[in-house]
């Protein structure tokens, strides 16, 4: 495949990239440096980008952020859009019943990211940031992403994943064993491997008419397991919020 190169358009992706990285206001000194570019040759980009609101320059310090551009026009995406409103109400109920913090996650460009969360109504709450993106590979969401895929598409994932290539032959026969186990349950109860201390139950939401493969889960603090509702039933009210969306989206299942 013939690539075409396109200088200023990857000037600018850099920049709007770079700058969703950081906490704070970037100086076009530090920008430079962050996407390894020389002043010059950032400066009519950061103009283009201020102009077409893409980032807000600061009339004090000169200093550069993101707008709310690039969150205001993922959300006009139709089919997120469809998604998240038809979460919005099964989710909270799910929270509700459960007592524990839930979101829902797609698979995007090899990743996962969270495209809608619910608070749990309870004074201790867990959350994960909205748009925050996770690797596939040893993650409660990734195993049940995977788990939706044929063989050909969970290998072109993994195979751009380092921890998976170094496992042994061995090791990898026994990763999609657990995966297909996934798909044979429709379920998975795991440990989360981001948080310490955290257990995930999710289930798997996937949608063809709009090309969504995603996962619906609810978080656990495991020092609570004992007080909670036996898993049966938390995975029951997952499936049924499932259902709920699906219909919701006026999909028959």
């Amino acid at each position: 495949m013939t690539k075409y190169n396109s200088p200023a358009l990857d000037k600018g992706l850099d920049i709007i990239e770079y700058l969703s990285k950081q906490a704070i206001d970037q100086s076009q000194t530090e920008i430079a440096l962050g996407v390894n570019k020389k002043q010059n040759e950032i400066y009519r980009m950061l103009v283009c980008l201020e102009e077409r609101g893409y980032i807000v320059k600061n009339q004090v310090s000169g200093k550069y952020k993101l707008s709310l551009k690039l969150y205001y026009l993922s959300h006009r995406h139709p089919p997120l859009y469809s998604l998240r409103i038809a979460a919005l109400y099964p989710m909270q109920e799910l929270a509700a019943f459960t007592k524990q913090s839930c979101h829902l996650s797609i698979l995007n460009h090899g990743e996962f990211v969270i495209i809608s969360q619910c608070s749990s109504p309870g004074p201790v709450s867990l959350s994960v940031e909205v748009g925050s993106r996770f690797p596939l590979y040893a993650s409660t969401s990734g195993y049940i992403i995977l788990s939706q895929l044929n063989e050909e598409e969970q290998l072109l994932y993994l195979n751009k994943e380092s921890r998976f290539i170094d496992l042994t032959e061995k090791e990898k026969s026994q990763y999609f064993e657990k995966i297909n186990l996934i798909k044979d349950k429709g379920y998975l109860i795991n440990e989360s491997q981001n948080t310490k201390g955290v257990i995930d139950v999710g289930v798997p939401i996937y949608i063809p008419e709009i090309n969504i493969n995603g996962v619906l889960a609810v978080t656990i603090l495991s020092g609570q397991l004992q007080e909670l509702l036996d898993s049966d039933k938390i995975i029951n009210k997952l499936l049924e919020t499932v259902t709920s969306i699906y219909k919701n989206l006026g999909i028959n299942t």
